[in-house]
């Protein structure tokens, strides 16, 4: 098989367009001259013309080839595999990955394998529609999974969960402050794979990095691995609770928010048009919690889908305009009635299980309604129990909406596990709180960056004419998504390791955000591993047949060159011969 083509196919229109251009200039210039050759001298300028278009195109064959396979080789492979494919194939073209793809070097490529951790998520693009095999490797030991709030306010608990991988027995993981004070450890006491929780309260506020550290049997150091906490002035919040009828869950939760010293108003409705009010840390007053000046003084609105369906259309009028305008959080109590259909403010997709009791990921048990949420667009996951989604957080204009499926948490406390139930609910309502800026919203990031790879970021804003600068000063472009006129996203290669800040401005007004930069050699196991998922997910749908492999032959360009220059030579030529 073999077809015409072009190796700079993409600019055949602006490369005709310059041709034609260049012809007409050509004949303009030649027109007026009385020459008897003109006819010759107007096709030789067009085969001069014809000829720099092809040089510029490249034209090629696209011909089928046999082709070889070959194996990309990244981080982490083993010999053992890739001897393996040797003893198969003497002829396997070897490629070593060394954070980019030489599209060159797969032209003559059929089938191509992939050993180790595999390649990084932003390159995996330039691998689609070819046929690629993923060939895992063993995971590393170490810490694999790790989960952790990197936002804390002043005297709040820092808890961490982490799952370690082949774990040697004796050593043990301490949490360290800055300066290397130790807060909390734990020890290995198998080489079973071991999730293991850390906890510890903060004082004061700033950019810190906490340390996770392993210590051998002997007390030496094997590894050091930084843990950023950005820690903002202790705030009182004001929360407003709402409910169809009273319950324990709601009792429990009010009491903990109350013991933060939090300000809460809770309402239940007891019969039709009658209500009982509770005032924690605050007057008795008049409720208007759910006038228009009052929801812009909450940071929190929490209600079921019972006291939802309650409210007046001004009501939940007010409350939405509130989310999408104001930044209000709202945290949707689950119930019966919340998995029949009736939510308030958006739509949460549910997927019924015969499964009503879930472990989390420090192996706590908890009771769920028989449901897990299923992802949709603009979706963030906020507790997890590995594959299944427990809890969820949609954005609604420049606030959100969350929800969980879990039952009766309140039964951690009766089982004498506070600290647990504390850690939980923290989780479940730090997400959706009111951000503190009014002009801009900005998302966590997820994932760990480091020097000179993409670190995109997502804020919400309704402001068109602003400025977005990092902490040199460098401006930073943003852009606007398509569909979601508030929501923006900046990419930027950040150059060193460290804290930093990204500047919002707006005339007078300016909101600061805090980012952290890995080093390179930081979480290794952790980003290996979340690299080889990036593979897997991509490639789990790869076909691993072998294909009929076409490939751009150009046609040697000197053919060309000799036409341009005979061409350019007949039109020097030609006068001095006439004269």
């Amino acid at each position: 098989m073999s077809e015409f083509t072009f190796v700079h196919s993409a600019y055949w229109i602006p490369g005709l367009i310059a041709a034609v251009i260049l012809l007409a200039v050509f004949v303009v210039k030649e027109w007026p001259r009385k020459s008897g050759n003109l006819l010759l001298r107007l096709v030789a300028g067009f085969v001069a013309v014809l000829a720099l278009l092809a040089i510029a195109l490249k034209p090629a064959r696209l011909t089928s080839v046999d082709g070889k396979q070959g194996v990309l080789l990244t981080t982490g492979y083993q010999e053992v595999q890739l001897d393996s494919l040797r003893e198969t194939n003497p002829e396997l073209k070897e490629l070593v990955y060394q954070d980019y793809i030489d599209r060159d070097e797969l032209d003559s490529i059929s089938q191509l394998f992939i050993l180790g951790s595999g390649v990084k998520p932003y390159d995996l693009w330039q691998l689609e529609g070819r046929t690629v095999k993923l060939l895992e490797t063993e995971s590393l030991d170490g810490i694999d999974k790790l989960s952790y709030s990197k936002k804390l306010a002043e005297v709040e608990e820092l808890n961490i969960t982490a799952h370690y991988s082949k774990p040697k027995r004796g050593n043990q993981i301490v949490l360290q402050a800055p300066g290397n004070l130790g807060l909390d450890s734990i020890k290995f006491t198998s080489k079973a794979d071991t999730v293991f929780s850390l906890q510890a309260t903060v004082k004061a506020p700033g950019d810190f990095v906490y340390t996770v550290a392993e210590k051998d049997s002997l007390g030496t150091l094997v590894n050091n691995q930084p843990l950023p906490v950005h820690i903002s002035p202790e705030k009182q919040l004001n929360v407003v609770m709402l409910s169809a009828f009273p319950s324990f869950e709601f009792k429990y939760l009010k009491n903990y928010l109350a013991e933060l010293n939090h300000q809460v108003l809770v309402r239940s409705q007891l019969t039709q048009g009658r209500f009982k009010y509770e005032y924690f840390n605050q007057e008795r007053k008049s409720f208007n919690a759910l006038a228009t000046s009052g929801l812009k003084d909450l940071d929190l609105l929490i209600l079921d889908a019972g006291a939802w369906q309650s409210l007046s259309r001004n009501e939940q009028n007010s409350i939405k305009e509130a989310v999408t305008q104001e930044g209000l959080g709202v945290f949707v109590m689950p119930s019966e009635d919340l998995f029949n259909g009736s939510q308030p403010l958006i739509d949460f997709k549910f997927t019924r299980t015969a499964q009503t009791e879930v472990e989390l990921q420090d192996g706590t048990a908890v009771s769920t309604f028989g449901y897990y949420l299923n992802t949709v667009t603009n979706f963030n996951a906020t507790l997890k129990s590995g594959n299944q989604i427990l809890a969820g957080q949609r954005f609604l204009g420049f606030g959100s909406v969350s929800t969980t499926v879990l039952s009766n948490t309140y039964a951690l406390q009766l089982k004498g596990n506070q600290e647990r139930y504390n850690r939980l609910w923290s989780a479940l309502l730090t997400s959706v709180l009111k951000p503190e800026s009014d002009v801009v919203f900005w998302e966590e990031r997820g994932g760990i960056g480091t020097p000179n790879e993409p670190y995109t970021i997502k804020f919400r804003t309704a402001v068109s004419e602003f400025t977005l600068t990092d902490t040199d000063g460098n401006s930073i472009p943003a852009a606007q998504h398509p569909n979601i006129p508030e929501l923006w996203s900046a990419t930027f290669y950040p150059e060193e390791t460290g804290w930093f800040t990204l500047s919002f401005t707006t005339g007078e007004t300016v909101s600061e955000h805090a980012y952290y930069v890995f080093a390179e050699e930081d979480w290794q196991t952790i980003k290996t591993s979340a690299r080889a998922k990036a593979n897997r997910d991509f490639f789990n749908n790869a076909d691993t047949d072998l294909k009929e492999l076409l490939v751009k032959r150009p046609i040697n360009p000197l053919y060309f060159f000799v036409m341009f220059v005979l061409a350019m030579g007949y039109l020097w030529l030609e006068p001095k011969l006439g004269s």
